[in-house]
């Protein structure tokens, strides 16, 4: 069975302590580009982008997978500093979170990185996020 690795970390975040709430301010997939004006000013997204080949685990009876998601924290036009706040805060719950049935979640960036202003004058900053488990085979 597929797991839903952007799910469960958004989940991470949502009871990390940080004000986000999945479907109000803690959405999956891509920002919403189209309607920008109607994502609240303060809004994060989980988007699963990718990982490693899966690897034979165990003589090939399970797999270990890691997949990739990337965090992206949208701040209010003037509060860049409380955004970037929220994004190292993200950062550090999901960094090394305990868990199960993940056996790692780590993020291999120092901090978030700033990317500017998105289309609405609105700040936003990224990291990414690898979450490893174990899968049992058929």
């Amino acid at each position: 069975m597929a797991r839903d690795v952007a799910a469960d970390l958004a989940q991470l975040l949502a009871a990390g302590g940080l004000g986000l709430s999945v479907g109000s301010n803690l959405f999956l997939g891509p920002t919403l580009e189209a309607d920008e004006a109607t994502v609240p000013d303060v809004s994060c997204f989980v988007l699963q982008s990718g990982g490693d080949p899966p690897q034979g685990y165990l003589g090939g009876r399970t797999t270990y997978r890691t997949v990739t998601c990337q965090v992206r924290v949208r701040s209010a036009r003037e509060s860049f500093r409380a955004g970037q706040a929220l994004a190292l805060s993200a950062l550090d719950v999901l960094h090394l979170a305990n868990a199960a049935p993940y056996v790692l979640i780590e993020v291999d960036e120092g901090s978030p990185n700033y990317f500017g202003m998105d289309g609405s004058d609105r700040h936003w900053w990224t990291f990414t996020t690898e979450a490893s488990f174990v899968e049992s085979g058929a």
